[in-house]
């Protein structure tokens, strides 16, 4: 109330002041518009009881850089301050979020100001659609910087809503399917671990559903990665009988022991393909490296020639991002002040979260001004009217350029990589034509050698018995037998025409030695001469052709 009052009571004084100095005036009344700034209440709330890259801890230090920036550049006519609002007594996201309406709730009623506006951000936890119900209800700006769901699409439950998350929460199914439409991919094998990192429970379900409406064959399994030791015989020796391709959506440690057990089975070669996804890049969710210095790091370099990449959070393919001032700085607020719980510098600061923490602030900063100064015409006290002057544009921020679409729901930067003996290569980046998520090839592939991903069936079929292959067999079974037969026809044809010229000859040969002494009847006739003499004549002529060597 006293905010509302201070306009009047700075007016009575200027009218009293004009009596004695009447030529004052016009300096006075400046005097009274610019004490009459607009304050800016931020409401963050948020979890603090985890090490997670969305609490309002490790996102913290973008608070107190945004709210600098904006008093620095927006004073005297803006003035912004920020208040965390958590509970420590809360040890998990899940418990945290069945309480959010209740901490909001007593926040709004007991610590706010009526007369200043009241904005929600926060990085979340899980719990958006939960504030985006108070928010409404409140009918205030809602701005959330880690997280987003398919809520924020109707504007009716929705309305006040935006969000500057870079994860691609809405686009998961899109990006998948755009993936397998693109290398004619029919049916697929799809794994997710339920497991400690809820990244991949978010992703799962939404590819799911897309791949079914769309009529992918798909056979989707759920683990227990909580489970060890992690055996994935029988999933490799039905995804062997069902596909070449399979999303395995589980962390780096999880993929290295299917990768290895995969290579056992030889389910490691070109004609496998394996499509892991990380977050982003960030110690605490695992490194995809086959470097870990064990006797299987071989064997999982080998395998991972078989792994393509997508990585949901890919800033290096934002050319317009520029961190480095605002990582140093945010390092030494981690180090300077113990609300973070970094002053150790466990956790490395979560880059994608504190940038798009920062650029929501300055966004909303963009937007109060524009009203104020009357380059729009919205009425930034009606929140769902304020939150309609961040659709479908573009901003330019000092942590780079976001771009919103007509829902008020960012557009990511996400990327897909194959990995070429040594390292992973990005060869294809989002891109939205429309709205639409769509994948930019921005190089070639090397798929062992090949430019060309595997077909998801193999020519023959998964057992060697499709009808292509058994049709063409039998066809060249009976070739093969008819051939055969003809060839040994012939081959008995001629086997017994030669038996029959042999004997032939045998017989002729035979006839003529056995009857060599056989005289000739005109030989018999009476000769001059002695018929001794005769005889032996007749007798060596008669034998002559038999045997040279005959001597009487």
């Amino acid at each position: 109330m006293a905010f509302a009052k201070m306009p009047f009571r700075v007016l009575l004084s200027a009218a009293k002041l004009f009596i004695l100095h009447h030529w004052a005036l016009p300096s006075l009344i400046l005097t009274s518009l610019s004490v009459s700034a607009l304050n800016v209440q931020i409401l963050a709330p948020g979890f603090v009881n985890t090490p997670m890259p969305s609490t309002i801890t490790l996102c913290g230090p973008a608070f107190a850089t945004g709210t600098e920036y904006l008093n620095s550049v927006y004073s005297p006519t803006l003035n912004f301050t920020y208040f965390y609002v958590y509970d420590l007594s809360y040890g998990n996201c899940s418990s945290f979020t069945d309480e959010t309406l209740h901490m909001v709730s007593q926040w709004m009623y007991q610590v706010r100001d009526p007369n200043s506006l009241t904005v929600i951000v926060s990085p979340s936890c899980t719990y958006e659609p939960y504030l985006s119900q108070i928010a409404a209800q409140w009918n205030i700006l809602l701005i959330t910087s880690t997280q987003s769901d398919i809520t924020i699409r109707d504007k009716h439950l929705a309305p006040t809503w935006i969000s500057t998350n870079i994860y691609p929460a809405q686009h998961y199914g899109d990006a998948m399917l755009n993936l397998i439409q693109a290398n004619n991919w029919t049916s697929v094998y799809v794994v997710e671990e339920d497991g400690p990192l809820q990244f991949y429970g978010l992703v799962g379900p939404p590819v799911k559903r897309t791949f079914e409406a769309n009529g992918v064959q798909l056979v989707y399994l759920k683990y227990d990665g909580r489970k060890v030791p992690l055996n994935f015989t029988t999933l490799l020796i039905e995804f062997n009988a069902r596909s070449r391709v399979m999303f395995f959506f589980g962390p780096a440690e999880s993929l290295r022991i299917l990768l290895i057990q995969a290579y056992s089975r030889k389910m490691t070669t070109s004609e496998y393909v394996y499509v892991a996804a990380i977050s982003f890049i960030y110690k605490r969710y695992g490194v995809f490296t086959w470097n870990k210095g064990d006797k299987d790091d071989l064997i999982v370099r080998m395998a991972y020639r078989s792994v393509l990449l997508f990585t949901a959070i890919d800033l290096s393919q934002d050319r317009s991002a520029n961190l480095t001032s605002f990582t140093a700085r945010w390092r030494d607020l981690y180090l300077s002040d113990p609300f973070y719980r970094n002053q150790n510098l466990r956790d490395d600061p979560p880059t994608p979260f504190l940038a798009a923490t920062e650029a929501g602030l300055e966004m909303l900063g963009q937007v109060l001004d524009e009203a104020i100064t009357g380059v729009s015409s919205i009425d930034i006290w009606d929140g769902a009217d304020l939150a309609s002057a961040f659709w479908g544009r573009t901003f330019n921020t000092t942590t780079g350029r976001v771009s919103l679409d007509k829902y008020g729901d960012r557009l990511p930067f996400t990327s897909m990589s194959y990995y070429d003996g040594t390292q992973f290569v990005v060869f294809a980046r989002s891109r939205f034509d429309s709205g639409s998520f769509q994948w930019e090839n921005i190089r070639a592939v090397d798929w062992h050698g090949s430019p060309n991903f595997p077909p998801n069936e193999p020519y023959c079929g998964y057992g060697g018995d499709h009808l292509r292959c058994t049709e063409k067999d039998e066809s060249e079974r009976r070739t093969t037998e008819i051939a055969a037969v003809s060839v040994a026809a012939v081959a008995v044809c001629v086997i017994i025409l030669a038996a029959c010229l042999t004997y032939h000859r045998w017989h002729h040969n035979r006839g003529l030695h056995t009857q060599w002494f056989v005289l000739d009847p005109a030989f018999l006739g009476k000769k001059t001469k002695s018929r001794r003499s005769d005889s032996l004549s007749s007798l060596n002529s008669a034998a002559r052709p038999f045997d040279n060597t005959f001597i009487p």
